[in-house]
C-alpha cells in the first residue's frame, strides 16, 4: 500500500494551470495559479494515486474554496473530498495534511494555540449559535484552528453544540456565577 503525504510542499506560482502544474514532482506538492488575482490550488493529490487536482479559488466562478496563508503556511477551507478516482477526503491545515477516513491513523495536527480560547469565547454569544466558520471570520483566525478551540470548549462545558453534523453550530454556555 502506498504511503501518502503528510505535509503539503509549496512549489510556486504559475501564470496558467500547465505551468502550474509543471512545478509538481509528488504527491502533496502544491501551486497556485495567479493570473490577475489568485484562481485556483493545483496539488498533486496527496494519497499517491498520480492524479492533479484543480481546486478553485476564485468565487465569481462558482463553489470556491477558502486559502488562507499565515506564517507561510497554507490551510484551505472546507475540507477537500474527492467524489471520484481515489476518493481521497482531506483537510489542508497550516502545511498539514489530515486525512479523514483512510490514512487517518497517522494524522499529526498543528500545535494547539490556546491563546485562541478567550478570543472564541468573546466571540461566542450565550443566545445565539454560530459556526465555526463565522467566528473565525469574526476574529480573523483560521477556521480549522477555529473549530478545534470550538469542540474542545465544548468538552470542557464552556460552550454548547447545537445543529447537525453537517452544519455544527456553537454558542457561549453562561456561568452560573454571571446569572
Amino acid at each position: 500500500m502506498r504511503r501518502p503525504a503528510r505535509k503539503l510542499r509549496w512549489r510556486g506560482v504559475g501564470e496558467y494551470r500547465d505551468e502550474a502544474e509543471g512545478l509538481l514532482e509528488q504527491a502533496g506538492d502544491a501551486a497556485a495559479v495567479i493570473r490577475g488575482r489568485l484562481r485556483s490550488l493545483i496539488l498533486k493529490c496527496p494519497d499517491g494515486c498520480g492524479e492533479t487536482l484543480s481546486i478553485n479559488l476564485d468565487p465569481r466562478v462558482g463553489k470556491a474554496w477558502r486559502l488562507d496563508v499565515r506564517c507561510e503556511r497554507l490551510s484551505l477551507y472546507p475540507s477537500v473530498w474527492r467524489e471520484g478516482g481515489c476518493k481521497s477526503h482531506f483537510i489542508l491545515w497550516r502545511d498539514h495534511i489530515v486525512w479523514c477516513g483512510r490514512f487517518e491513523d497517522e494524522n499529526e495536527e498543528p500545535a494547539y494555540h490556546p491563546e485562541l480560547e478567550a478570543l472564541v469565547l468573546e466571540a461566542l454569544d450565550p443566545r445565539i449559535f454560530r459556526t465555526s466558520f463565522e467566528v473565525a471570520v469574526e476574529i480573523d483566525e483560521i477556521i480549522w484552528d477555529v473549530d478545534r478551540v470550538l469542540r474542545r470548549l465544548v468538552r470542557e462545558g464552556r460552550a454548547e453544540a447545537g445543529g447537525s453534523a453537517s452544519r455544527r453550530l456553537f454558542r457561549r454556555v453562561e456561568s452560573k456565577a454571571r446569572r
